[in-house]
């Protein structure tokens, strides 16, 4: 792999605007913690020129930490030029040369320097902001940003928004929070910002070492305390997943799997397919296709009751209407 890192670009880094169209990029940031953040930008990049092309030259607006690149096959060379703390140039060298409408995927992973400042009181909460670099035309652009473990969008008060743009996507995967924006025909040289807010994670602690020698009462005391506080964060931790599930749940579901889950609520957590029909007057196909997405979530689970299901709502899906 090159590798040059310098103080200043060099005079043979080139960008011709008019040869490249990238017709995908994705960016994947991964919010480990407010102290650990990484990001993966993914291109898929066109020759639109009747020249071959060897490299792509990018610009990264972000104080970056580390630098790697890869397509499907490993590694490949690059050229780092540091224009400032906060302004990037990478020359990423193709496997082999792009004829005129030929493709290249490629992958560019780095560690950003930054540290996210906690703001406010009970809950605490942090911002984190970034502009997006879009070097060339670029067909579909997609943000993707996961939230550490355990933690949600804050809210606030007044009208202060929780995220910009607001015309996002989220989904919750093992409980993080994922959010999506996707942007159509991005000019090149154009820097979309993106802005989210989310509290502080809950995070257990590890747990102390109890080997150390001491009284039988003395320790007998200290066990029942480590107890009490697991049971104390365990009730938290779940009290945090039953709000999150609260809060990001319903706009998950459309309007009619909504209607859905109020009617098994409302019938004390169970009833049949066939009542749905009758309640409804949603075909038997149509309850099926809005069943399907709630069980999948967790939200319901179905039982087979001669030639009808019976629904139950499980505890998720009681947490989300209630």
């Amino acid at each position: 792999m090159t590798l040059a890192k310098n103080s200043t670009i060099s005079d043979d880094v080139v960008i011709n605007q008019e040869s490249v169209n990238v017709r995908s990029h994705v960016t994947t940031i991964d919010i480990y913690t407010p102290n650990q953040i990484s990001v993966q930008e993914s291109f898929v990049v066109e020759n639109t020129d009747t020249a071959n092309i060897s490299y792509i030259d990018l610009w990264f607006n972000s104080s970056l930490n580390t630098l790697l690149v890869e397509d499907g096959e490993g590694a490949l060379s690059f050229n780092w030029f540091v224009i400032s703390n906060s302004s990037n140039t990478v020359r990423v060298n193709f496997r082999t040369e792009l004829e005129q409408n030929d493709t290249a995927s490629f992958t560019v992973k780095y560690e950003l320097n930054t540290f996210l400042t906690p703001l406010g009181e009970d809950p605490i909460y942090y911002s984190f902001e970034f502009y997006s670099t879009i070097s060339y035309h670029t067909n579909t652009y997609k943000m993707i940003i996961y939230l550490p473990e355990k933690s949600f969008m804050h809210e606030f008060a007044d009208s202060t928004p929780s995220l910009y743009p607001n015309n996002s996507t989220q989904v919750l995967e093992k409980n993080r929070i994922k959010t999506t924006w996707i942007l159509e025909n991005q000019a090149s040289a154009s820097n979309p910002f993106f802005l989210i807010r989310f509290d502080e994670p809950l995070i257990s602690e590890e747990p102390l070492n109890f080997w150390e020698k001491g009284s039988t009462l003395f320790l007998i005391g200290i066990l029942v305390g480590v107890f009490i506080g697991i049971s104390g964060i365990s009730w938290l931790i779940r009290y945090r997943e039953k709000k999150a599930m609260k809060k990001i749940g319903m706009t998950l579901l459309t309007d009619n799997q909504k209607s859905l889950i109020k009617i098994i609520y409302d019938n004390r957590g169970k009833v049949s397919q066939k009542e749905l029909c009758d309640i409804t007057g949603y075909s038997k196909s149509k309850i099926s296709r809005n069943l399907v997405p709630l069980e999948l979530r967790g939200l319901i689970k179905r039982e087979k009751w001669g030639r009808t299901y019976v629904i139950y709502l499980t505890d998720d899906g009681r947490t989300v209407i209630e």
